[in-house]
């Protein structure tokens, strides 16, 4: 099936950021993570581990992502990729929020684009997969 010019553009975006985020975080996790006032700067090993350990899987799905939008084998997987990683991150920060407190301005605007970006993904995936189960007339002909 053929992709709309809306959801790959969805995918080029989301799959660019998730790798952007991914690929920064994983080379210079102190300086990323310092932007959401976490500081790693005092070499503990584990919490780098775990920083890099994340960045990298938000890499490959980014990766994934916009490999998706270019080759329809990978179209249903990378739609829902960015969708399900949005909102389970948006998800997971809003349940910190509500349990530990408000964290810092950037991580709240954060918040908010994961959501967006999450929501549209889940309406973009709910259209395609309605298109894909409607009938084609032409081939009953």
């Amino acid at each position: 099936m053929k992709q709309s010019k809306t959801i790959k553009s969805y995918l080029v975006l989301s799959g660019l950021l998730l790798s952007f985020i991914g690929v920064s975080s994983l080379v210079m996790p102190v300086e990323m993570k310092a932007t959401g006032g976490i500081d790693l700067s005092g070499g503990n090993v584990n919490a780098l581990n775990e920083a890099r350990a994340y960045s990298a899987l938000l890499f490959a799905l980014g990766l994934t992502t916009i490999t998706g939008a270019f080759n329809s084998k990978l179209s249903y997987l990378s739609t829902l990729i960015p969708t399900v990683v949005f909102l389970s991150i948006g998800s997971g920060r809003l349940i910190s929020i509500l349990s530990d407190g408000m964290p810092v301005e950037s991580v709240i605007k954060a918040t908010v684009l994961e959501f967006i970006l999450g929501f549209v993904g889940f309406y973009l995936f709910q259209k395609k997969k309605v298109e894909a189960n409607q009938p084609s007339f032409s081939s009953s002909i």
